[in-house]
């Protein structure tokens, strides 16, 4: 495997989804360096999501990461976000189009020199463990789990094959929406080849604090961050973007930058600029995230 360029300094590792700035990666590589973030994560380039790129997509690919001098932490495709968990088995159509769709970003991964590919933990109409008679009325016999675990199965040994990484992403509407459930999730595949991608603002809507909580749940599993804010309204429903530090999060991000850094957590913390006030284009937005991200994390 071919090892890129990786940035020097003794601090957190900082980052950014390149999207977040601008599907042009040229364009986003600039801004990225130009804010002194060498870690760019890769999950979607030119409107195509990882995974989907030709041959010849990838190599401008490469080529762009090595001539910015950036190293690609992670690579994000979005495998088995969409797919319904109680619909889904490991012969349906789209869960096997979904898994070709990772082996493609493993390859990717390789050719950028991670050993880091996120996937998606399923669509959930609910997590629930029943008891008491709940099992039956209110957590779809307790399948949902196991079935989850199943389905998990063909991908984690595939990764155990190439010597990689899945790092299953934490989302408020997938089957592994807060930390603690993440962490069940690596605790009952048991494989070294499955940790946890984790995104702060999907989880804020389980009710779940995110530092100390979440981390402390999380911590042993975790190969990669990502930060952004929100605010939530649980009883309307209702997730709203915002400006990191504007957010639910405000008070909990000096707090979880301070423990990363006492821990030496050795991945990297990655901005997802996906705030999208009315009018604002992706670079404009991040311009309202990056050097409060850069001074909470630095």
């Amino acid at each position: 495997m071919t090892e890129l360029p990786v940035p020097a300094g003794s601090g957190l590792k900082l980052g950014a989804i390149t999207s977040g700035v601008s599907e042009d990666l040229e364009e986003s590589l600039k801004v990225l360096v130009g804010k002194g973030l060498r870690y760019a994560e890769l999950a979607s380039v030119w409107g195509i999501d990882v995974g989907h790129h030709d041959e010849e997509q990838v190599g401008a690919i490469v080529d762009m990461i090595r001539r910015h001098g950036c190293t690609v932490p992670a690579v994000s495709p979005r495998s088995f976000y969409e797919l319904p968990i109680l619909d889904t088995t490991a012969e349906s159509p789209a869960y096997l189009d979904d898994f070709e769709t990772l082996k493609r970003a493993i390859d990717l991964a390789k050719r950028l020199g991670t050993d880091i590919v996120r996937a998606m933990p399923f669509q959930r109409p609910s997590v629930i463990f029943g008891s008491g008679g709940a099992e039956r009325f209110l957590a779809h016999q307790n399948r949902l789990w196991a079935a989850l675990l199943k389905l998990y199965e063909g991908p984690v040994a595939y990764a155990e094959g190439q010597g990689v990484v899945i790092a299953v992403e934490t989302g408020c509407d997938t089957m592994v929406s807060s930390c603690s459930l993440a962490a069940r999730m690596a605790r009952d595949i048991a494989s070294d080849s499955l940790r946890i991608m984790w995104d702060t603002g999907n989880n804020v809507y389980s009710t779940e604090r995110q530092f100390p909580d979440g981390y402390e749940a999380v911590r042993d599993y975790l190969v990669h961050v990502q930060v952004k804010d929100v605010r939530v309204d649980l009883v309307n429903a209702s997730i709203e973007f915002c400006p990191l530090g504007e957010g639910d999060l405000a008070d909990q991000l000096a707090p979880l930058a301070d423990a990363l850094r006492a821990d030496g957590f050795d991945g990297v913390v990655s901005l997802e600029n996906v705030y999208r006030p009315p009018g604002m284009t992706a670079a404009e937005s991040f311009t309202k995230s990056v050097d409060t991200f850069v001074a909470v994390f630095g």
